[in-house]
């Protein structure tokens, strides 16, 4: 199963889950968002953990903008929110998040466009939409067959056993999880996502 970690801002993150072997490690490289990860730091911070693909995370960016980080950072792939960017990303593994997604209807026509563009789809679920897919079963069937044909990465913000428990339900490529501010320098809590984890079998 694939995972991303977005968002990461400081090591104690993106040691963590390199140590839990993620897929990719997010950083966001766009001025002006809230979780704006200032280069020098994001540059070292790549030259203490190993393993995870280092995606650059970009909103409102054109895709020159994209382009030219991608080459400054080296970065192994970058990770768009508007579909209209990808032919012109062409060459570069692409990441496209979905946000707010309701149904899987809504996946499935968004992959038809992305492709050959995007690796995978980053699809944020509402809490609403999280738990329907979870719940109701004739919803998690059209997730099952969605995510059977497409990559999907769910990002739901549900406790860890409610994800646990989606992720087993509808079996996508993988999933999405946040990084956070530390505690103290150096420090910071992990029970909430060991726990996550832990429910899915990852020790």
């Amino acid at each position: 199963m694939r995972i991303k970690a977005s968002r990461i801002a400081n090591l104690t993150d993106a040691r963590y889950f390199a140590a839990r072997e993620v897929s990719y490690l997010g950083f966001c490289l766009e001025e002006g968002r809230a979780h704006f990860i200032e280069p020098g730091v994001m540059r070292a911070i790549r030259e203490w953990v190993e393993g995870p693909r280092v995606v650059g995370e970009f909103e409102h960016s054109p895709a020159e903008v994209v382009r030219e980080a991608a080459s400054f950072f080296a970065l192994d792939a970058v990770e768009v929110s508007r579909l209209e960017l990808l032919p012109e990303l062409a060459g570069l593994e692409v990441l496209l998040r979905l946000s707010s997604v309701e149904g899987p209807e809504a996946v499935a026509a968004a992959w038809a466009q992305a492709q050959p563009y995007a690796t995978c789809l980053l699809v944020e679920l509402t809490p609403e939409s999280a738990r329907e897919a979870m719940q109701t079963s004739s919803v998690t069937d059209a997730w099952q067959q969605v995510c059977a044909q497409v990559p999907v990465l769910l990002d739901a913000p549900l406790p860890a056993e409610d994800l646990a428990t989606l992720l087993r339900a509808v079996q996508p490529a993988g999933f999405a999880v946040s990084g956070s501010d530390e505690e103290r320098p150096g420090f910071k809590s992990f029970e909430e996502i060991d726990a996550l984890f832990e429910a899915l079998g990852y020790f």
